[in-house]
Formats: structure tokens, sequence, C-alpha cells
């Protein structure tokens, strides 16, 4: 048996001893944290739960009253074990929590060390998991089960929580998520079992909305550490810095109450706030990046990805496939985040109000995005099916428009069929909430291979389903509406390469208007997708 491993059974074994004799929080007053750590005393006798300091007790000024700070010095790392384990095991297995901890450091933290964490975090290796559907540096164990707040070499902080197979992580940036910047900063986390979503707070805004999908169970029957991880191996990294003010929540934190906490610690600063004034023009893009943009270079084509949505003036990015660098691509442009899935997400100027993934995640994910004080959207950001491949069975010598109609039944109909009843709640209240949806269909629209462009299609007219079904349930096809010429050619893009479109931005409600509508695919130099990008931009009243 290794050292880890070791580790490992000997505090499973202490956990089991203590059963018996377990401290309850049932007793808690309501809304209050069922753990709360001040770090203003060596043993914890003023905090609401019981904990061992180990290593050398060093103290610096908090964001209230005293700090921990905590010494990686290899000899004796300083750091926090709450030894107690039994009485939060409900609350990883199955119950909504949220973790909140304030965090100050100037060192560099190199190697992913822990800020706080329920989990076997420092056993796995330091690994490069870029990939074309992945993207970044972690450590393995992110899949153990538990939950992990951590620094990253860059000198901002990463997210992490999984379930003994699957693992979620938040990779944001520095310098606007930097926290070895020798000031305080905020870090909370909140996991709401029913709607399977976790939301991820820095210094009092929510920066990023996760679907959890499946992933549920988050007990690992381990310690709750602070400055190192669970196991609490001398032999491995620890932080380097000061923590304050460690609380533990059996509820959902809400996004009001997470910003309150943040200005009482600190009064000036200016958080977002909603306008009274209603937005009456609103630029949106949906695009399908391929392979999270990065098919040209993991750094050049996320930075291309970055200034084209920004010299575009886009508000909401309907994206797919973005594959790992959604949370960089969000962070540059200072966006609320939401990760329906590895492939569909949603980047927004303004709140992320609600979220819901429906049908199948990987396929769709709803938001609704708060834009006033009194005015909201809902807006899905969609991908179905890339099979049959039309392109290639459009220009078979047999093709028919049956033909074609017909090979869409088993994927790309269905679905889009499937799709729309279940957002029929939403779409019959879009005359109050206009509803937006854009994405990648995969499909031709029946609005482009018509008659006077039958010659570009080897003679074909066909009546494709998928944008028929959007059709029939309400909702208008930005482009056609702004570009009813089947000659009209863009800027980076010929007549007829846009009838060969399969990406669309959809909207329906009484309220809302296209007032212009492209296809892009050029931007200074190399395009960073296989795909064009579409814009719009609709007048709201």
């Amino acid at each position: 048996m290794d050292k880890r491993a070791f580790l490992l059974a000997t505090i499973l074994f202490m956990n089991m001893s203590l059963c018996g004799t377990a401290w309850s929080y049932e007793k808690h007053k309501k809304d209050d944290p069922v753990v709360y750590i001040d770090m203003e005393n060596e043993r914890g006798d003023n905090s609401v739960f019981p904990y061992g300091l180990y290593g050398k007790d060093s103290t610096t000024e908090g964001i209230r009253g005293r700090a921990k700070y905590f010494s990686a010095e290899r000899e004796k790392p300083a750091h926090i074990l709450l030894n107690e384990t039994e009485s939060l095991s409900r609350l990883w297995d199955s119950f909504d929590f949220s973790v909140e901890v304030w965090v100050q450091t100037t060192a560099p933290n190199e190697y992913y060390e822990v800020i706080a964490s329920n989990k076997d975090w420092n056993s796995g290796e330091i690994k490069d998991y870029t990939t074309n559907h992945e993207f970044g540096v972690s450590r393995g164990s992110g899949n153990n089960k538990g939950w992990a707040m951590v620094c990253q070499p860059d000198g901002s902080w990463a997210w992490n929580i999984g379930d003994g197979k699957n693992r979620l992580d938040y990779r944001p940036t520095a310098p606007r998520q930097q926290i070895n910047d020798g000031e305080w900063h905020q870090l909370v986390f909140t996991i709401d079992r029913a709607r399977k979503e976790a939301r991820i707070y820095f210094d009092g805004r929510n920066v990023a909305i996760y679907n959890m999908g499946a992933l549920n169970d988050m007990n690992s029957h381990l310690p709750i550490g602070l400055a190192t991880d669970a196991l609490a191996d001398k032999a491995l990294p620890t932080f380097s810095g000061a923590l304050d003010e460690f609380s533990i929540y059996d509820q959902v934190l809400s996004a009001e109450a997470v910003a309150e906490k943040y200005k009482r610690f600190v009064p000036a600063a200016s958080l977002p706030r909603l306008s009274d004034q209603p937005v009456d023009r609103l630029n949106l893009m949906a695009w399908n990046i391929w392979h999270g943009g990065r098919r040209h270079g993991r750094e050049i084509g996320p930075r291309q990805v970055i200034d084209f949505i920004k010299d575009t003036g886009t508000d909401i990015v309907m994206m797919q496939e973005t594959y790992g660098s959604g949370a960089l691509i969000a962070d540059a442009l200072g966006y609320y985040f939401y990760l329906a899935s590895t492939n569909i997400s949603v980047m927004s100027k303004y709140p992320i109000l609600e979220t819901w993934p429906i049908y199948d995640a990987f396929r769709c994910g709803v938001t609704t995005i708060q834009l006033s004080r009194e005015q909201k959207i809902n807006l899905a950001s969609l991908w179905i099916h890339y099979l049959p491949d039309w392109r290639n069975d459009s220009r078979a010598p047999d093709a028919t428009a049956e033909k074609l109609i017909k090979g869409e039944g088993k994927t790309r109909h269905k679905e889009i069929a499937e799709i729309v009843r279940l957002l029929e709640p939403q779409i019959l209240k879009a005359d109050d909430i206009p509803f937006i949806i854009g994405g990648d269909f995969n499909s031709p629209s029946h609005k482009d291979w018509v008659e006077d462009a039958a010659g570009w299609h080897r003679g074909l007219v066909v009546e494709w389903p998928v944008s028929k079904v959007m059709m029939n349930a309400g909702f208008s096809d930005s482009f056609r509406e702004i570009r009813p010429d089947i000659h009209y050619a863009s800027p980076s893009m010929t007549a007829e390469k846009l009838t060969y479109r399969i990406d669309y931005i959809y909207y329906k409600g009484e309220k809302i208007k296209a007032v212009d509508s492209d296809m892009h695919f050029k931007y200074k130099g190399i395009w960073p997708s296989d795909h064009p990008a579409v814009t719009a931009t609709l007048s709201l009243e």
C-alpha cells in the first residue's frame, strides 16, 4: 500500500470510529452557515465547527479582524483540517450547499495548490488535457469525489467537482480573476440539485453557471482541508497565503446574497447593476467555433474568436463546440458564462437569471437573461445532429427533394420537433418574453433552396424540414428576413455559399424585430472556425 492510500485508509477509519459521537449542525439558525471558521484562534474556539490547525500558527490582517496566514514551508506546512466529516455527508451526497472563502496571496502557487477542498486532490498528476474537445491544464485527480477550489500558476484560481468518474472544471484567467495580487478576494460556489446547476462567483459576481448533468455524488468521506487537500500529505505542495471567513451553507446562496456579503467587506466595490432603462437594441451572434476555436493554435485561435466577438459589438453569443475554451473566452469578454455541456454555451453581457438544459444538454441549453430591471428574454444555444451528410447526398446522381427530406427524418427533423415541443411553454409566452434560438442546425433552409437558386443545387428545390419546423412554430429567420434577395453576397461569402448555410438566429415575439443580420467567414487572416458566424441586431420594445 502506497503512502497516499495508507493516509486515505487511516482517515476513513477515523471517520467511521467517530460516527457515534458525530457533531451535528441540525440546530443552526436558518440562513446561518453550518460551518463557519473565523480564523481568529489557533483551534477554532470562536468558530462554529471544530477544526485542527497544523504547522506554524501565523496571522495577518484579515478581511475582518485577523486571518490565518499559511506557510508552505516543506518541514511544517501550515494547514487546517476540519475534524468532523460525517455530519456533512448529506450535503456532499445529495443536498444543496454553498461554499465561501476569502483569499489573499502574492505567491506564485505553481502546483495547483488547494485553497479549500474535501477531496484527494494532490495525488493527481499535473497534465495538459488539451485535445479537440478539451482545453487546459489541471490535476488528474479532478475526477475524484468531492470539490476543490485551487490556485493556478498564472495567478488566477480554479474550481473543480468530481463524482469518481466525471469532472467539471472552471478555469478562468488572470488578470480578470487574479488572486495573487495581494488583495482580498471572495470565492463562492453553489450546488443546486433540483436544477442540476453549479454557480461560481468571484468578488461578488456570478461569473459562471455549469450544468452538472448526471454528476451528483461529491461525498469523498474525507475531511475538509484549507491550504491543503483532504489527505494533507506533507510531502506535497501546499497553499502559501492568507485565508479568512470560511463558510459552508446547507442552501443555495442567491446572487444577491453573495453580492451583499462581498459589499459588506468591500463597501467601495462597484458591482454591475441592472438599469431601470430598457434595452432597445441587442447584438447577437451564433457561432460554432470548431473544436474550441483551437484548430489553428491553442492561443491564436481563441484570441481571434475573442477579438472578432469584441469587434462586432456582440452582446450575447450562442456558442457551439465550446470544448474547453469557454471560460477563457467569456473571461476575456468580461461576460457571464453558462456551460450547458462541453459543446453548448452562452456568453452574455447581461446577467443570466435562469438556466435549464432540455432534451439533451449536448444539443441544447436554454437561459433566461435579465436585460434591465423589468426586461427579460429567453434564449437558447442549439446544435443538432450532423448526420445524414446532406452535402454528399444532394450531389448524388439520383438525389431528389423527397430523398433529402426523408433523410432528415430520423435525426435532425425528429430532434428539432421534440426540442420545439419541449420549449412550447416558453414559445407560447414569446409575446411577453421574447424567445431567441441560435446555433448550428446542420441543415439547410427551405428559404434558400428555392427555384431562383436551383442552378446552384443541381436543379433541386427542397422544402428542408428543420427550418420549416421553426417557421411553423412562429419563429423568424433573422438573416433571410433582412436579406430576402437570394442573390445577396456578404463581404466574405458569395450568394451561392449563403444558400448552403446551416447556422441561424431565429426569434419570436411581438416586442422584438430584426433590423440587421449577416454571415461572416473572414477576419484578419485565418478564420478560426469551419463555420460562418451569424450576427443579428434586434430591436426591442
